[in-house]
């Protein structure tokens, strides 16, 4: 019995310990909960409110060690390390339960819509390259926000011919010039009846998701496929990129890109490469060529039409003299090739 008196006396040294590590620093979170917001904001400007958090997490366990080792008690000394150590596993518990949280929102497998829609609605501004390459792989037209605006809904169609040249649309043609594709272009106009459509959806933050109850310490983004009738929307599928932080990571899922997604919810394979195009370069030239004649052309404009140009006269051995005559710049007399061809500057294409 004797014997068992310093294990018990430890024992409850120990257990005091956690107890007044528990009610310092359950304090402390208090305080900082309850902290004016003027006040908290001047702290931390200052650099105070960093270094009383430090002082308030490290003054308890240190004098509780200081106690233990001047009055002989070796349950105060070891008391921090025993919160340590159960406030680290419940970090990692919490984390660990967390992630079991995010997977189970995540629907990987994909449902069929229920009716055929003509319109797919991607989370993005302007039509960027994710829209060029749904516009190019599939048959849907693309909704999406104003490059210069966040309220207003945009309706992309792919196009070609002479509206291409409509100053509106010179723009999009030089961006799918450069992609690898010839003569093509999108039109736009403002939608707002969103009825009917497919949306893929991409939400980003910590804890800040609308219609989904994310854990707080959650840090990533959920991708939605979402089918939308007459109003009403229904879940096709779900995948979450992202991990728990909690003293250490716990990824979700595997890592993918957006197109990845993308391209499983609408079962289409898309082209990572940002020159996805397979017109030939000759082709692209002569469909470009015809906007330099325009009296206010753009800069971009001469400069995707000199950066072909580079491309095609490198692409191409020197004795190959017979493209010299379709790359001439526009205005210029037809002339004999030159012996040699040279690449040349994109500024070299404004002399008319």
């Amino acid at each position: 019995m004797r014997a068992s008196f310093p294990v018990l006396r430890c024992c409850g040294d120990i257990l005091i310990g956690l107890l007044v590590l528990a009610t310092a620093w359950g304090l402390g979170f208090g305080l900082l909960r309850i902290l004016p917001e003027f006040l908290s904001a001047f702290l931390n400007y200052t650099g105070t409110l960093g270094i009383l958090i430090a002082l308030g997490i490290v003054v308890p366990p240190a004098t509780l060690v200081i106690l233990g080792k001047t009055r002989k008690r070796i349950g105060l000394t070891l008391s921090p390390v025993f919160a340590a150590t159960l406030a680290a596993v419940g970090f990692l518990a919490a984390g660990y339960l967390q992630m079991l949280e995010v997977r189970e929102l995540e629907q990987r497998a994909f449902l069929k819509p229920e009716a055929q829609h003509d319109v797919l609605v991607l989370p993005s501004s302007g039509c960027d390259i994710d829209c060029m390459k749904v516009l190019t792989q599939t048959s849907y037209s693309v909704a999406g926000y104003a490059a210069s605006s966040t309220d207003q809904m945009v309706l992309y169609r792919k196009a070609s011919g002479d509206v291409c040249y409509q100053k509106d649309n010179v723009a999009m043609l030089i961006k799918f010039t450069r992609a690898g594709y010839a003569g093509v272009c999108t039109t736009q106009s403002p939608i707002t009846d969103l009825s009917d459509a497919l949306i893929l959806e991409r939400q980003v933050g910590r804890g800040n998701h609308p219609e989904l109850n994310l854990p707080s310490w959650y840090d990533g983004a959920f991708y939605s496929f979402i089918e939308r009738n007459n109003g009403k929307d229904r879940l096709l599928g779900r995948w979450a990129d992202g991990k728990v932080k909690a003293l250490t990571e716990f990824p979700v899922g595997p890592r993918f890109e957006e197109l990845d997604f993308y391209g499983a919810a609408l079962g289409v394979h898309f082209p990572k490469e940002k020159v996805f195009g397979k017109d030939d370069l000759v082709a692209r030239v002569e469909k470009l060529r015809p906007i330099l004649k325009s009296p206010d052309v753009q800069p971009e404009v001469v400069w995707a039409y000199g950066d072909l140009l580079n491309e095609l006269r490198n692409s191409r051995p020197a004795v190959q003299e017979p493209i010299a005559a379709p790359v001439a710049a526009p205005g210029e007399p037809s002339a004999a090739p030159a012996p040699e061809l040279q690449p040349i500057k994109a500024s070299a294409t404004v002399t008319n």
